[in-house]
C-alpha cells in the first residue's frame, strides 16, 4: 500500500472520498477503464507542453527518480546551487508533490503549473468532457504550495501556464507567445484554509482502516461516478436515471428522482415533472415502441433539396501547432468523405481525400473539396457545429477558400438533429444522438466494429503516426486504407440512416415532397 498522499490521490479524493479509500486500499477492487487513443494522445500532449515550456528555462536540470528518491534527489540539487528545476519533489506529513518547474531564490520558491489546456480550445462535446478547469487547476497548485510550505520552504510567486489560444503558427514556433503565464498567487490565498482543511479530512480518512459504504457519486451522472461506484451501489447499475440526457447539468432534479426511490428507468412515474428530453427518453423505454414526430421530420426533410452530398471531416488537433496558420487545438481536417446521391433513385457516387504528407493538409483539402462537390443541393453532416466549425478555421488560414467554405456552411443540414430535437427516439439509444448509438438501432447490418479503426479518436492518433513516424511502406498502406475506410462508413452510416428515417411511418414520402416542390 502507498502510504503517501499524493496530488493525485488528493484530487481523486475531492472528487469522491470512497474512490480516494479503495484507492489507497484495495485498488484491485476499482473497475478502470483503459484509456482509450484519445484521452492518451491527451496524456502524450501534456508531456509535449511541458517540454516546449522547459526551452524556456534553458538551464534547468531535472529530477527522473520517482518518490522517496526524487524527494533526495531535489534536496541534493538545491544543495549545490541549482536554481531551477523541473520535476521537483517535495514530502513532508505524510504528502509527496512532484511539481512541473520550481525555481528557487534562497529560501523563496517559484512554482510553474503547466497545463496542457488551452480556454476556448475548439474541440468536441466529447474531448472537451476529458479536459480539466481552471478551478482543478487552482487546487492542484494549492495542494503543490501546502506540501512545498510543510517542507520548509516558502512559496513566492504561483503561476499558471498555459497554452495561448490566440496564437498562431508562422514558420517557426515562437514559444514565448506560445504561453501565456499567469500569476495566480492572490486567487489561491482564499482558498489555502479549506485546502487546508481538506487535506485534514483525507488524513484521517486514509488513517481509518474501514471501508466506506455509500459515495456521493449517487448524485452524478453516469460519466462523472467514479471507479469505486460499482463496489459501492450495485443496485444502481444497468439502465438507471444517471444515464438521463444531460441530467448532470440538473443535479437537483437527479437529487430528487435517486432520494425518491426513482432509480431504474423502467420504474420512474411518468406523471414526475420532467424535462422533455427526459419524459422523451423515459417513455420510449417504458412503452417500448419509438417515438415518431412525423410531422417535424416531414419538415425536416422537405428542406433538403438534390443533390444531396453527405460530408464528414477528420481532423488533427495538436497542443503544439504543428502548421502554419494553425493554433493551439485548433481541429485541422486531414480526411474527407463525400457521398452523393444526385436525385432520389440515382446511384449513389463516393468521393474521398487523405492527405498523405507531412504538411499543412489545408489547401489541397479545400483544393479537392472545391471540386468534388457541386454549388448546389444541401450538404448533410453530423453536427454541423464542428464541420461549420471546421471550416471557419480553415477559412481563416486559407483565406483564399473562405468564400466557398462559407457557401458550404450556409447548406448544411445538420442529420444529429433529427434525433437530438427528437423527432425520432428509441428506447436503444438511451437519450444518446451520437451516430454510433443511431446507426446499430436503425441499420444493424452495418457497423463500425468490422473495421481496423472504429472512432474518431483512434483515426486522430493514427493519422499522427502516420505522418509523423511510420516507415515502412506496407505499414502506411494499410494506415491509409484503415483510414479511408473508417471515414467512408460515417457518410455510408449517414446515407443508410437517412433511407430508414424517410421511410418512418407518417413520414412524407419523397414523391410527395416532390410533388409539393
Amino acid at each position: 500500500m502507498n502510504t503517501r498522499i499524493t496530488k493525485s490521490d488528493f484530487q481523486v479524493y475531492r472528487s469522491c472520498n470512497a474512490h480516494f479509500w479503495y484507492r489507497k486500499y484495495m485498488p484491485e477492487q476499482l473497475v478502470v477503464k483503459e484509456m482509450s487513443d484519445f484521452e492518451q494522445q491527451l496524456a502524450d500532449q501534456g508531456k509535449v507542453v511541458e517540454a516546449y515550456f522547459y526551452k524556456l528555462f534553458p538551464h534547468s536540470v531535472v529530477v527522473d527518480s520517482r518518490l522517496d528518491q526524487a524527494v533526495e534527489d531535489t534536496q541534493q540539487l538545491f544543495d549545490v546551487g541549482e536554481q531551477s528545476v523541473q520535476q521537483a519533489a517535495f514530502f513532508a506529513d505524510g504528502l509527496f508533490a512532484q511539481c512541473d518547474l520550481v525555481t528557487l531564490n534562497g529560501n523563496y520558491i517559484d512554482l510553474y503549473e503547466i497545463k496542457s489546456s488551452s480556454k476556448s480550445q475548439a474541440m468536441t462535446s466529447e474531448q472537451n468532457s476529458f479536459l480539466t478547469t481552471r478551478k482543478d487547476h487552482l487546487w492542484d497548485a494549492l495542494f503543490q504550495t501546502e506540501v512545498i510550505k510543510r517542507s520548509g520552504y516558502s512559496i513566492r510567486k504561483v503561476f499558471l501556464v498555459e497554452l495561448n489560444k490566440e496564437y498562431e503558427k508562422e514558420t517557426e514556433l515562437e514559444i514565448r507567445n506560445l504561453f501565456v503565464i499567469t500569476d495566480i498567487t492572490a486567487e489561491l490565498e482564499p482558498l489555502t484554509e479549506q485546502c487546508q482543511q481538506e487535506i485534514e479530512f483525507a488524513q484521517k480518512q486514509f488513517a481509518s482502516k474501514k471501508a466506506p459504504t455509500t459515495c456521493d457519486c449517487v448524485y452524478k451522472s453516469r460519466n462523472r461516478q467514479c471507479a469505486a461506484f460499482p463496489i459501492m451501489h450495485p443496485e444502481m447499475l444497468g439502465y438507471t436515471v444517471h444515464e438521463l440526457v444531460r441530467i448532470g447539468s440538473s443535479p437537483k432534479r437527479l437529487e430528487a428522482l435517486v432520494d425518491e426511490g426513482n432509480l431504474h428507468i423502467k420504474d420512474v412515474p411518468l406523471g414526475l415533472e420532467l424535462l422533455p428530453a427526459h419524459r422523451d427518453q423515459i417513455t420510449a423505454f417504458q412503452n417500448e415502441d419509438p417515438i415518431i414526430r412525423a410531422e417535424e421530420l416531414s419538415r425536416f426533410l422537405d428542406r433538403l433539396t438534390y443533390p444531396i452530398y453527405f460530408l464528414d471531416y477528420e481532423t488533427y488537433a495538436p497542443g503544439i501547432p504543428v502548421f502554419d496558420g494553425t493554433r493551439p487545438y485548433q481541429q485541422t481536417p486531414f480526411q474527407y468523405s463525400l457521398h452523393i446521391q444526385q436525385t432520389p433513385n440515382s446511384r449513389l457516387e463516393h468521393k474521398e481525400f487523405l492527405h498523405t504528407e507531412n504538411s499543412n493538409p489545408i489547401i489541397p483539402l479545400c483544393q479537392q473539396l472545391q471540386m468534388d462537390i457541386g454549388n448546389t443541393g444541401s450538404i448533410l453532416v453530423w453536427n454541423k457545429g464542428f464541420e461549420g466549425m471546421c471550416n471557419r478555421r480553415m477559412g481563416e488560414s486559407a483565406p483564399q477558400f473562405k468564400d466557398f467554405l462559407e457557401s458550404v456552411n450556409a447548406r448544411f443540414f445538420d442529420l444529429m438533429e433529427v434525433f437530438s430535437k427528437r423527432f425520432y427516439v428509441h428506447k436503444l439509444f438511451k437519450g444518446s444522438s451520437s451516430i454510433k448509438k443511431v446507426l446499430p438501432v436503425l441499420v444493424p447490418e452495418l457497423s463500425y466494429a468490422m473495421l481496423d479503426i472504429q472512432d474518431g479518436g483512434t483515426a486522430t492518433t493514427t493519422w499522427g503516426k502516420m505522418i509523423f513516424e511510420m516507415q515502412n511502406a506496407e505499414e502506411i498502406r494499410e494506415t491509409k486504407f484503415a483510414l479511408l475506410e473508417y471515414c467512408k462508413m460515417d457518410t455510408l452510416a449517414m446515407v443508410k440512416i437517412l433511407e430508414k428515417v424517410m421511410a418512418l411511418p407518417g413520414v412524407m414520402s419523397i414523391e410527395e415532397r416532390l410533388r409539393g416542390k
